[in-house]
């Protein structure tokens, strides 16, 4: 009982200190604020700074660091995507000591008056934004809290140069994350941070374990001047004959490289939230209709029917309907190099493919139909001597921190490579798949088809006519595989003679663009790799950014602030939408956001908290 006694007398003890500390602290704290009394500013700033820790959940803005995605490169090393720092500037009204040089430094940047300075330091929040989009040298005289109450934050802008030339390749990304292309497709490579060969098994890492600690750029097989003049074409075409879209392919037949993918009409990737719902964005992922295709499978399984030792088929006009082969007998042999089967063979590899797009007819491998790509992969195997190759954009990537250039692994290559006849029935195949040339044609192998059918839309039907252009050059040893897919999408009772003068039209654009294809082709990049963006890229940026730019309405309260949409989306890009609205979270689950409360559209006038219900995909 002694020893307990104890115990508590030294605890009375040690409280009664702590108390007698406590109180001669609150005496001299009371003793300094009457003697030296704050001003009613202090007070104010010391509110706000406060309340800026507790609430603000960008408090560190000015720590923050840069990270820009890496640049996107054709085979020519031109410019595709790039990223550029710009900066925002903020007010902190209540870290303010000096009023005067404040508004003199903001106006200095912004140009605004005096005036309107003032009222905007007037506006509600902690954090006032008094402009967007300033260059380095202009926020000199501000950053690094020079000026108390005056910071910047960096931010990211994303630009496409060539604006809509191979928009639907690259694709666009969004608040630093890809979204669609090789933007989506490869956005791990491209943003900033590490990643193994696991993650890019088509390149050579040469024992290196990590790339990616900097910034990486992708090279690309695709050629934009071959690109500029397939759309060139392909646009003159549409217009002339009235047809409403179409898609171009050019494919080296030998390795799989893609050097083009046109797409009439295409979008303007800067502006990517204005792309409108179209109906005609996804003739690559539509299946094509076998009759487009059909004469070449015929050919090639009468071909492969007859062997290697066989002479050449006999024309057309004077052997019999389909060269004597039963439907069996050309499903069996006429196979199109085995690329209906499986959905490896896709454009994107390693669990990178793009999925179909909504309008069309998704391609069903267990259906054996082909969209434009496999067909194109397809052609190729039959004329390069029997090679099935993989179609790939993927050419190289550039590593800044190990400054280094890495390209494709011949391994993941050969893998993809596999032999789907002999040679001599690929000398037979190419010498044969597409008939007997005609004087006209020169040295290259040309076929187009046409196929008009009635699709069901709704209350009424409508013709469609679809144009097929398949061609390859040079004829005896061929490098280039071009395909080209037209849709009239229109109601056209005389179909058969609107029909037969486009698919003329098509070969015609197919006879005199090929030469000029193979020319061009060979032209490879002869200067270094670009280490630094392009300056003039760079110029066309910022007068892009300051052309479009409007400044956004001062809003004094949040009362037309409405719920977005969050439901179907991942929780990451929910918090993207919920940017800027002052809501409490409740996060439930895991996985997509399938409920979500205040409901979208409701105001958010008053609302406090916001409730998201997740539900894992598995």
């Amino acid at each position: 009982m002694a020893r307990v006694v104890r115990r508590r007398k030294k605890r009375l003890t040690r409280r009664s200190y702590g108390l007698i500390f406590f109180v001669i602290l609150l005496a001299a704290v009371g003793v300094k604020l009457y003697r030296f009394p704050p001003s009613l500013l202090d007070i104010n700033r010391i509110f706000r700074l406060a309340a800026d820790k507790i609430f603000d959940p960008s408090a560190d803005l000015r720590s923050a660091e840069p990270v820009l995605r890496g640049r996107i490169y054709d085979r020519d090393y031109r410019e595709m995507a790039v990223s550029y720092l710009l900066y925002s500037l903020y007010v902190r009204p209540g870290e303010i000591t000096d009023p005067e040089t404040v508004i003199k430094a903001v106006a200095g940047i912004t140009g605004k008056s005096a005036a309107e300075i003032e009222a905007g330091l007037k506006s509600p929040g902690n954090v006032i934004k008094m402009a967007d989009h300033l260059e380095e040298a202009e926020i000199a005289a501000v950053a690094g809290g020079k000026i108390k109450g005056v910071f910047v934050k960096p931010q990211e802008g994303r630009f496409y140069p060539e604006h809509e030339t191979a928009a639907g390749l690259p694709g666009y990304a969004g608040d630093g994350i890809g979204l669609a292309g090789v933007e989506g497709a490869y956005d791990l490579i491209l943003q900033k941070g590490g990643f193994r060969n696991e993650n890019l098994p088509e390149i050579d890492f040469h024992d290196e374990e990590v790339l990616g600690r900097a910034a990486v750029d992708v090279v690309l097989t695709l050629d934009l001047a071959l690109e500029k003049e397939i759309e060139k074409q392909l646009r003159a075409h549409l217009r002339e004959s009235g047809t409403q879209r179409g898609v171009a392919i050019l494919m080296d037949a030998r390795t799989g490289d893609i050097l083009s993918w046109a797409e009439q009409p295409s979008f303007n990737p800067n502006y990517y939230w204005q792309i409108p719902d179209l109906r005609g964005s996804g003739l690559f992922q539509e299946a094509l209709d076998s009759i487009l295709y059909r004469r070449v499978k015929v050919r090639a399984a009468a071909i492969r029917r007859d062997g290697e030792l066989a002479g050449p088929l006999l024309p057309e006009t004077v052997a019999a309907p389909n060269f004597g082969l039963d439907v069996d007998e050309i499903e069996r042999y006429g196979n199109l190099a085995a690329l209906t089967v499986g959905d490896e063979e896709g454009l994107f590899f390693a669990d990178r493919k793009q999925p179909p797009g909504s309008s069309g007819k998704a391609i069903d491998p267990a259906t054996g139909s082909l969209d434009i790509l496999r067909l194109t992969g397809a052609i190729a195997a039959l004329m390069n001597g029997g090679w099935q190759v993989r179609p790939h954009v993927l050419g190289s990537v550039y590593d800044h921190d190990l400054q280094s250039h890495f390209f494709r692994a011949p391994d993941f290559d050969v893998q993809g490579r596999r032999r789907v006849v002999s040679p001599s029935m690929g000398i037979q195949l190419r010498r044969d798949l597409f008939g007997t040339k005609s004087p006209s044609a020169g040295d290259l192998h040309l076929q187009a088809a046409s196929v008009v059918r009635m699709e069901d839309r709704g209350p009424y039907g409508e013709y469609v006519i679809r144009n097929l252009l398949i061609g390859v050059v040079p004829a005896k040893a061929p490098k280039l595989v071009l395909a080209m897919l037209t849709s009239q999408d229109d109601l056209f009772p005389a179909a058969g003679a609107m029909r037969q003068d486009s698919r003329q039209e098509l070969a015609q654009l197919g006879t005199s663009i090929l030469p000029v294809l193979l020319g061009e082709s060979e032209k490879l990049a002869s200067e270094p790799f670009p280490t630094e963006p392009d300056r003039a890229n760079y110029s066309r940026f910022l007068i892009s950014r300051r052309v479009n730019y409007q400044e956004r309405e001062t809003r004094t309260a949040d009362a037309d602030a409405v719920m977005p949409e969050l439901t179907g989306l991942s929780l990451r890009k929910g918090l993207q939408r919920l940017n800027g609205h002052r809501l409490a979270l409740t996060i439930e689950g895991s996985g997509r956001i399938v409920r979500q409360r205040p409901a979208a559209g409701h105001p958010l006038e008053g609302v406090q908290e916001c409730i998201l219900s997740l539900e894992s995909e598995i």
